[in-house]
């Protein structure tokens, strides 16, 4: 540990004792004066909760959500001072219902567009192209930052946030389309008054993670009639890279491996399923430590496969290139000679994978209002964001079917004997001279400009126009360009290929032809055999930079009207809301003037656009029927319905269409007695597929490479990694249909007379999704066939066994069903209770999800596979995330005037590792069966983190003050429990699941808050 670094924590410690001093110092006197201002400010708390308004347009959510017809949950400015967050995506991941399956945590070696994003993935529901979250700033929608709609909530200013508020049940009707899973309505204070600064700082314990942050925000009354609000924040991340190199237990590379028709050194084959083989008696799966990738060395390996002599296979070439020593392959090895395996020489497979992206964002804010008459006032919303984010990834070296001539003039004398005459695969770890570069720039503005008023005493107009850009540029620095490569790699002694007598210039076989390939000049030869033996002409040549501009705009006109109709019929007035809404949202990607593009090993697509416009209309009407009656307190029925038109146009095609479809929603609330609640809901929820899912375009996957090769159902014993090499089209489809949602929920509400204070709720939830969107991978799709006649339309045979390609587009399939329960607990409880002379109060908050379903039948015909639980790898195509069984999210915080303290902690259940695998925990485990595995069960893990600040009045105090602060999260650096997978290029992106479990480790952050 350097000196700076023995300095950071020095002051950090020191920041956090010195805190608890000035508390126990400016406390102690004041206990017991304070103690009857608590009991007035509980008293004021009560009055408060009780004078609350019920808005029944659903466009707002109350402050808490115990007064709800459906689960909601709440998290306040306070809340989020009180545990140092700094920004949105930290306050989303406090919901037990969000699975933050994208993140800066989750990105590995994948090179994806939305690299170093946040977005909210509710009920785990979100499908890997698009979203079932609706994301709204102040009860308005934000332009889509990612081309799947989602939006990325390092934009939304944290330091300008009143609350966060998450409906987890059906939210159409209310909120309009998209909402299947809920809404993330996020509050700013448009209402500030005065100056608020932070600046803080925070790293792990380690020493890596640096994250410098701070934000500036002011607002001021203009005159009597307006108001105004601006304000900037920035954050700096400079990100953990190199999993295994930062980690330990990431350095043990723990993985799962195929134990199926594996290759042994001598060439033999092992696995399960073959009887006297060395692992034969082992499950088909093994979750093993020392993952490697197979053959992957930075010397250079030859592969153990056809058509390498024997004698040549299993050696690697020493330092410099001149000679070649054994190569131990470890075990698991599949016989294509790529995926994981376990043991041998070799880099880790966690070698590339970065822990935490870097990221950097700024955003400024202005919210300005005006009274232009007693009865009407204008607004105005502008917002603009700017992210810089990347990933470390894997640069392709040279694919399994890349062959190395025996003629090769960069080849050591001892190997060209071995070979005799025979070609060879090579396999090579390039990324110490290439290194791979994923980045992603975005810069997204929105403005809002509108008119609210008021008619007469009872009703409540407004009107607003919205528009919105996000202009994103990304770039891969490395892309093997593959025709290139090979030429590359084909390199010869000059004279000994034009004469016979060789004279030392080595140069491209193929710029020597009588009729070289075009795209064979400035062809510079590939020396990929020892280290750093590449030149920079060869790397130029072979590699060439990718990129990908995506271009998004939103235009939104809305209206609405509501109030009450007439006084109802003695329970209260009946209220109503009428409004419409028009979108429209048009984008497209591009790909530069790039030659070749469809000829490189990681391309970001082809060219694709399109334009979708939406409108909606929507009506809600709230009508109370009893109030303060026996078993009757109150009773009230909540009605909406909203239609949707969504029309869409495709450029690429120029193909039409229109869908329309009505979502809906029925709600109740009951008080059967004082502090006694009753409430329900049944929805009927829709969305559309996205521009992504509808426009998206790609090119076929390498055949023969770990993307582009199937496990053909008509070839037998053949292995898990597959046996039929063939192109595989992913990609969105135009013929896609909207999904609907039949959403129930059914709850009670407690909050007892006898403990004051205390609240409790729990609701039972379904989801139903019909005509999911859905990606299938193309394995799945072949599986489908072979076992159900399923999708064999979208696989062309060549001939009965033979496999040339699969159609592995988006489609409507099936449903998808998720069940629980979501529970929250809240206990203020003033100390001055306990005894007269305390002062303070305790706060407790608790809240969980219980997931004990979550069903997908992907055609009637089909199974249906339960996948609640499961905390292991991503699902393959990633359509949707299932959750752990339980979730528990609790804060016990003490509050004493100018100090808070405030521990936290979160509770992940032991979850099933794949609950389509059996292993020994199961019933019917058998070590023979195909999806046997050696263990199916990911442990539990629990972190807790802790936060304190203390006001320092300034001048006469009041409401001006510094405010110190400091938090530490993993507070006992809790490891990571062995969950590997959830996809990467040929392997897994870490050996735990980081949606659920913490990667980082350790960490502090500790800074000051300027109230004026």
């Amino acid at each position: 540990m350097n000196k700076n670094i023995r300095s950071w924590l020095h002051f950090g410690s020191s920041s956090l004792a010195l805190t608890f001093a000035l508390a126990t110092v400016y406390s102690a006197p004041a206990l017991a004066q304070n103690a009857g201002n608590a009991a007035e400010a509980s008293e004021a708390a009560d009055a408060a909760d009780d004078n609350d308004m019920i808005l029944v347009t659903g466009s707002r959510i109350k402050r808490d959500g115990f007064s709800e017809p459906t689960p909601a949950t709440v998290f306040d400015a306070q809340t989020t001072r009180d545990l140092g967050l700094v920004n949105v995506g930290d306050i989303v991941e406090l919901i037990p219902q969000n699975s933050s399956f994208q993140s800066d945590a989750t990105a590995g070696i994948t090179a994806g567009a939305d690299v170093g994003a946040n977005f909210a993935n509710l009920r785990g529901l979100n499908p890997s192209a698009g979203t079932r979250t609706l994301t709204l700033v102040n009860t308005r929608r934000f332009v889509p930052t990612s081309d799947g709609g989602a939006v990325d909530l390092n934009l939304i200013p944290t330091a300008m946030i009143a609350r966060v508020e998450t409906v987890t049940g059906g939210g159409s009707a209310a909120y309009g389309s998209d909402a299947i899973a809920g809404v993330v309505n996020v509050i700013l204070d448009t209402d500030l008054v005065g100056l608020r600064a932070q600046v803080d700082y925070g790293q792990t314990f380690r020493g890596d993670g640096e994250d410098f942050h701070a934000s500036l925000v002011y607002g001021t009354d203009l005159g009597s009639r307006g108001h105004v609000v601006v304000g900037g924040e920035y954050q700096n991340k400079q990100g953990i890279g190199d999993c295994s190199a930062v980690r330990l237990w990431c350095a043990e590379g723990w993985d799962i491996f195929d134990n199926d028709a594996d290759v042994l050194p001598g060439g033999g084959v092992t696995g399960y399923n073959i009887p006297g083989s060395p692992t034969f008696g082992q499950p088909n799966f093994i979750i093993a430590p020392d993952s490697k990738q197979a053959f992957n060395d930075s010397h250079g390996v030859v592969r153990n496969r056809a058509p390498a002599n024997p004698a040549a296979r299993n050696l690697r070439f020493n330092d410099d290139g001149t000679g070649v020593l054994d190569f131990d392959p470890g075990i698991y090895v599949n016989a294509n000679t790529f995926g994981s395996r376990s043991g041998g020489d070799g880099e880790s497979t966690y070698a590339d994978s970065d822990l935490q992206t870097p990221s950097e964002r700024y955003v400024g804010y202005l919210y300005g209002e005006y009274q232009l008459t007693d009865a009407i006032s204008a607004f105005t919303e502008v917002t603009y964001a700017h992210t810089s984010n990347s990933n470390s990834g894997v640069t392709a070296g040279p694919r399994s079917t890349f062959f190395v001539k025996p003629d090769n003039a960069f080849l050591p004398s001892d190997l060209v004997t071995l070979l005799n005459g025979t070609s060879f695969s090579l396999g090579k770890d390039v990324d110490a001279q290439i290194p791979a570069l994923n980045s992603a720039q975005a810069d997204v503005w929105r403005a809002i400009v509108g008119l609210e008023g008021e008619i007469g005493s009872n009703w409540s107009w407004d009107i607003y126009y919205q528009y919105g850009s996000n202009e994103k540029h990304r770039d891969g620095r490395y892309s093997r360009v593959n025709t290139e490569f090979q030429f590359a790699l084909d390199a010869v002694d000059e004279g000994q290929f034009l004469n016979g007598t060789p004279n030392g210039n080595i140069v491209c076989r193929e710029t020597l032809k009588a009729n070289p390939n075009p795209r064979a000049e400035g062809c510079a030869p590939l020396n990929l055999f020892g280290l750093d033996n590449l030149t920079q002409a060869a790397i130029d040549y072979a590699y060439r930079p990718v990129v990908q501009d995506f271009s998004y705009t939103q235009q939104v006109i809305a209206a609405s009207l509501s109030g009450d109709l007439f006084d109802g019929i003695g329970a209260g007035p009946v209220g109503a809301a009428v409004g419409a809404e028009y979108r429209a949202e048009e984008g497209d990607v591009t790909h530069g003037n790039i030659p070749n593009y469809n000829d490189y090993a990681f391309t970001f697509g082809t060219d694709y656009g399109g334009s979708i416009d939406v409108f909606e209309a929507f009506g809600e009407v709230n009508v109370p029927l009893l109030a303060d009656l026996p078993f009757a307190e109150m009773l009230e029925l909540n009605g909406a319905v909203r239609w949707t038109q969504n029309s869409a146009r495709n450029a690429s095609t120029g193909e039409d269409k229109t869908t329309d479809k009505i979502s809906y929603k029925f709600s109740t609330i009951w008080e059967i007695a004082d502090g006694f609640r009753v409430r329900g809901s049944r929805s009927r929820d829709i969305r559309s597929a996205g521009f992504r899912e509808l426009f998206n375009q790609q090119v076929p996957t390498e055949e023969g490479s770990s993307q582009g090769i199937v496990d053909n159902f008509n070839i037998p014993g053949s292995p898990g990694l597959g046996d039929d090499p063939t192109p595989i089209l992913n990609g969105g489809s135009f013929a896609l249909s909207p999904e609907s949602a039949d959403t129930t929920t059914l709850g009670v509400v407690f909050s007892p007379n006898f403990a004051r204070g205390l609240r409790l709720s729990a609701d039972w939830y379904q989801i139903a999704v019909t005509d999911t969107v859905t990606t299938l991978p193309g394995q799945r799709i072949v599986d489908f066939c072979g076992d159900f006649s399923l999708f064999c339309d979208r696989i062309t045979f060549a001939s009965p066994t033979n496999i040339t390609f699969v159609d592995a587009r988006q489609v409507n399939l099936g449903s998808l069903k998720v069940r629980g329960f979501d529970f929250e607990l809240a206990y203020n409880l003033p100390l001055y209770e306990l005894s007269g002379g305390w002062g303070g109060n305790l706060n407790l908050r608790v809240l969980a999800n219980n997931q004990y379903d979550f069903k997908v039948q992907a055609d009637p015909t089909t199974p249906v596979i339960d996948y609640a639980g499961q905390t292991g790898p991503v699902l393959l195509g990633g359509d949707f995330n299932p959750s752990p069984d339980w979730v528990f999210m609790g804060f016990l915080s003490y509050d004493n005037g100018p100090f808070n303290a405030t521990l936290s902690a979160r509770h992940i259940a032991k979850g099933i590792y794949d609950v389509e695998k059996i292993g020994p925990q199961d019933a019917g485990y058998d070590p023979g069966l195909p999806d046997s595995i050696n263990d199916n069960r990911v442990d539990s893990a629990t972190y807790f983190n802790i936060a304190m600040s203390y006001e320092i009045p300034l001048g006469s105090g009041g409401d001006q003050y510094v405010e110190l602060f400091g938090s530490i999260e993993n507070l006992f650096d809790t490891t990571p429990p062995v969950a590997p997978g959830g996809g990467g290029l040929g392997g897994s992106n870490y050996p735990t699941n980081p949606v659920y479990f913490d990667t980082f480790g350790s960490r502090f952050r500790m800074g000051a808050r300027l109230r004026f």
